[in-house]
């Protein structure tokens, strides 16, 4: 099983969900306290799943997350939840991995140098933020226009700065120029 560990805000930039809704989940109890709150990966899985179907109790997600982390230990491929109602772990699990491992190799490539921007994390060989452009998704711009205004980033490098801004939101006051 993943061994790794995420913030509440990574988490939520994963599995597309507000940061809000992962803190109720921390707040009932859904998943292990910890002391700052992290997220693990039977939760990630938990949280894709969640996104797609919430609609259910607190005690029913309890159990559910339960059900993920067993299900994950065991490599069990499905889980039932009712009569009429299969859950494809292998195939929740699978894409929320993929989806941290392209987006972890992605960053690995960002350049953060207190020479550049000041050490804002940039696009390799270039002064272009990671931020500025995951804000502007944020704001509504479209992916055509940055693509035109930003022809050498890639559509990975555009869904991954917003993910980026989610997962990592700016802290404290902003600069002063």
């Amino acid at each position: 099983m993943y061994i790794e560990t995420f913030t509440p805000t990574e988490a939520a930039a994963f599995v597309e969900l507000p940061t809000k809704k992962i803190y109720k989940e921390v707040e009932h109890k859904i998943f292990p306290e910890t002391n700052p709150p992290r997220i693990n990966f039977a939760a990630l899985v938990y949280l894709r799943l969640i996104k797609e179907i919430d609609f259910m109790t607190v005690d029913f997600r309890s159990s559910l997350y339960q059900s993920l982390i067993r299900a994950l230990e065991q490599k069990l491929p499905t889980i039932e939840i009712g009569k009429f109602v299969k859950i494809e772990v292998e195939l929740i699990a699978k894409e929320v991995l993929e989806f941290i491992k392209r987006f972890q190799a992605w960053k690995e490539n960002l350049v953060s140098d207190p020479n550049i921007m000041g050490g804002e994390t940039v696009f390799p060989n270039s002064r272009l933020t990671v931020r500025h452009i995951g804000s502007m998704l944020d704001k509504g711009e479209s992916l055509e226009v940055i693509r035109e205004d930003y022809p050498y980033l890639t559509e990975e490098d555009i869904k991954f700065a917003q993910v980026y801004v989610k997962a990592y939101p700016s802290v404290g006051r902003p600069k002063k120029h």
